[in-house]
């Protein structure tokens, strides 16, 4: 059996979830809603990027006891573009701090661009956004990361990178 677990704060990875099931017949479950994860073989896990962490993979990845046979695939959902070497990598090591060592190591890992609207985030994470930009426009440009300019390129606005043609490599190994 084959499932589609998804963790989204504010939409954008529900849309990814929701495109990629529409294109592969496949379930769509918000994280909080799996009872057993190991009753499914192939694990599809989209998350939102949020402070370093992949919203509710560990809670829901971590539950996985039985590694044989099964096929994981975790797909993050953020602002910084993907295509950015450094910006993967980060999100890699923070993935690999978030789960075991079994799973990262059996797990492949994909990575899509979301978007945010600023005007729909909570008041904690417009605080945080606020801090890290006040914190981001005084710092060197040089020292930036990619993610750090697309924050500062983006603070206040509503943009919107969200790519369905990007997960035809998930698509592709799925099947």
């Amino acid at each position: 059996m084959k499932i589609i677990i998804y963790g989204s704060q504010y939409g954008t990875t529900r849309q990814y979830a929701q495109e990629l099931s529409k294109r592969t017949g496949i379930e769509a479950e918000e994280y909080s809603d799996i009872k057993d994860i190991n009753q499914y073989d192939t694990i599809i896990y989209l998350g939102a990027l949020y402070a370093g962490s992949v919203m509710g993979m560990k809670k829901t990845l971590n539950k996985i006891s039985n590694f044989n046979n099964k096929k994981i695939i975790i797909a993050t959902v953020g602002l910084a573009d993907p295509n950015d070497k450094q910006n993967t990598d980060n999100i890699r090591d923070g993935i690999k701090r978030q789960l075991s060592e079994e799973v990262y190591n059996c797990a492949s890992i994909h990575f899509l661009r979301g978007g945010i609207d600023y005007n729909l985030l909570n008041l904690k994470h417009k605080t945080m956004m606020a801090f890290v930009h006040r914190r981001l426009k005084g710092s060197k440009e040089e020292k930036k990361t990619a993610e750090e300019k697309v924050i500062l390129e983006t603070y206040g606005k509503k943009v919107d990178y969200i790519d369905f043609n990007a997960l035809n490599p998930i698509i592709d190994e799925i099947q």
